[in-house]
């Protein structure tokens, strides 16, 4: 059986954006159906896996993901009428008498015509006959749990919206997935979340980690007390105290909920731009220590009602580092899955998984493009004769590849590294990565403005090897980490080894690297172990700001030219700049 799963709602943006042409920057994306992307199952494998953005350069689209189903039907080698059956990861049609919303809008953007009229269009037939709505939690699980390897397991989804609910908890086993509780819009927490974002001055839905690594420089204390009673867990429910119409006019920008922030804050919203007072600080300390708290509690409750001991969490929410690291020292919890595609991309994986009937074999999140050698060498002889000032020298994955790698790390040297297929998800796990040594001088610094223009309160993370997790850090390893979705603190002395990862509570946001999880990546910190003492390097995602991760060889070669890296080790070729040694 093989099995397309697709996710987003490809007139959403669009439909907001013509209904608020005037809409901030920060508003454009207050609307479902973002981050589409496509997965490829065949025979419960997944094949192939990526995000529409990846190919288009629009971050987080959520267009028809046209792009990214080429691809997967081309690494399946397959035509579209080989496909047995389309899977969507969401089911609006099901509960359309309970929409408020005009005819047209529903079919415009919400019905299931949207995905199988747009198919239709680009040539596909048969497509209604196939086509296998998902709903969103469900297809949120099924991404969680089919991976995870359990055969048991209390499945937790919070994200902003899904058709109707916005928290969720399943008990999922081989046997299929039972619904044991769900909350709907007024007890989301992922929108709560993304409206403080906007009110601190970032993007919504888009921004919120932003917020996450703003509130270590903050006192939670000022505001505890608003948010102990703004926002609340009793009895396996979460209760969050908007005033009636605060979520209103969400198009606009939540003016209502700007207000009444405001009123109960007696705090402004920061403009966009603006410097950040300590007081927002302040704010994203106590909205995220609030946040995590509640999720904490939540997960314990049916932790101990269910009385299972393996959970999963999935939906935007537990792309959260601190809040995933506190669920994660639940006592007695056993084991923990958390997908690194956690928000709607991984939607497209869910649907497809479940409609198939589960995973078969192991799950690896390295499911995008990879590319051939002469692949590569096209690129670089296009962009040399193009004008860019490059040379190169073709190693192959050779010894000498690895250790002139780990030698220019070694030297204090930024360098992009490009191995293999592309992953799933936000984060870069060692395969379209920015690397630098943790304690070389101002690198978090040079990082920050000179490569990735970014906010300089923002954290950098850690990728480390295994065995040497221990020697760095407090906490016992959780398996999330392998993804980088969880924190962990450093241990006492051990900072000044990896200065430039540590954020300023203490914490880093940890990727732990297995041999069995990525050889080449593993392989190179075992040359930066042997040079240093440490098998660790700064990991951040190969791209430049508010764009997405680079996907393909060309795309490298044009990121490496542009920005103020040292040198770009791709597929096997050293590549710098001409007249460099």
């Amino acid at each position: 059986m093989i099995v397309l799963g697709l996710s987003g709602l490809p007139h959403a943006q669009d439909d907001h954006l013509r209904e608020h042409p005037d809409a901030e920057p920060e508003d454009r994306r207050i609307c479902q159906g973002m981050d589409s992307a496509a997965c490829l199952v065949r025979d419960g494998v997944i094949v192939a896996a990526a995000a529409e953005e990846r190919f288009t350069g629009d971050k987080g689209t959520g267009a028809l993901p046209v792009r990214a189903i080429e691809f997967c039907l081309q690494e399946a080698g397959i035509g579209p009428d080989d496909v047995d059956f389309i899977a969507h990861g969401f089911d609006h049609d099901k509960f359309r008498r309970y929409f408020h919303t005009t005819p047209a809008y529903f079919d415009r953007v919400l019905s299931n015509r949207t995905v199988v009229d747009g198919l239709t269009a680009l040539g596909w037939r048969d497509v209604e006959r196939r086509f296998r709505p998902v709903e969103h939690h469900l297809a949120h699980a099924a991404s969680a749990f089919h991976p995870s390897g359990f055969d048991d397991a209390l499945s937790i989804v919070s994200d902003g919206m899904g058709e109707f609910v916005s928290l969720t908890v399943q008990r999922c086993s081989t046997s299929g997935i039972e619904v044991l509780h769900s909350q709907g819009f007024k007890a989301s927490l992922g929108l709560l979340y993304s409206i403080f974002t906007r009110f601190l001055g970032y993007t919504f839905n888009s921004d919120e980690y932003k917020v996450m690594g703003l509130s270590a420089y903050g006192d939670a204390r000022r505001f505890a007390d608003f948010f102990a009673g703004f926002l609340r867990h009793d009895g396996g429910r979460v209760h969050i105290g908007w005033s009636h119409d605060a979520l209103g006019r969400g198009g606009e920008g939540y003016p209502t909920a700007m207000a009444f922030l405001t009123k109960e804050l007696g705090v402004l919203p920061r403009r966009p731009g603006d410097e950040v007072d300590p007081v927002y600080a302040d704010v994203a300390a106590a909205l995220q220590a609030r946040f995590t708290a509640v999720l904490t509690e939540f997960a314990r409750h049916w932790l101990d009602r269910t009385g299972l001991d393996a959970l999963c969490l999935s939906g935007g929410s537990f792309l959260n580092c601190l809040a995933n690291e506190s669920i994660a020292r639940i006592p007695g919890l056993r084991a923990l899955f958390i997908p690194p595609g956690a928000s709607d991309d991984g939607t497209a994986v869910g649907a497809a998984l479940h409609v198939a009937g589960g995973l078969r074999g192991g799950y690896t999140p390295y499911t995008g493009p990879g590319y051939t050698h002469g692949d590569v060498a096209k690129a670089l002889t296009a962009a040399r004769d193009g004008g860019a000032a490059v040379e190169w020298a073709d190693l192959g994955f050779t010894d000498e590849y690895y250790d002139r790698a780990a030698d220019d790390l070694a030297a204090d040297r930024m360098i992009a590294w490009f191995a293999g297929r592309m992953e799933f998800g936000p984060r870069a796990l060692g395969n379209r990565s920015i690397l630098a040594l943790p304690n070389g001088a101002d690198i978090k610094a040079r990082l920050n403005h000179v490569v990735k223009m970014r906010e300089g309160f923002r954290p950098f993370a850690p990728a480390i090897l295994a065995e040497d997790y221990a020697e760095v850090f407090e906490n016992d390893p959780v398996d999330p980490a392998r993804y980088m979705l969880c924190t962990a603190r450093v241990r006492e002395g051990q900072a000044s080894r990896i200065d430039g990862a540590v954020h300023v509570d203490g914490t880093a946001r940890v990727q732990i690297v297995r041999r069995e999880d990525n050889e080449p990546f593993w392989t190179l910190l075992t040359r930066v172990k042997e040079r240093t003492g440490l098998g660790c390097v700064i990991n951040t995602s190969f791209n430049v700001k508010d764009q997405p991760i680079i996907a393909s060889p060309e795309l490298a070669v044009e990121g490496f030219a542009r920005m103020s890296l040292d040198r770009l080790y791709v597929e096997g070729f050293r590549v710098g700049r001409s007249a460099s040694d």
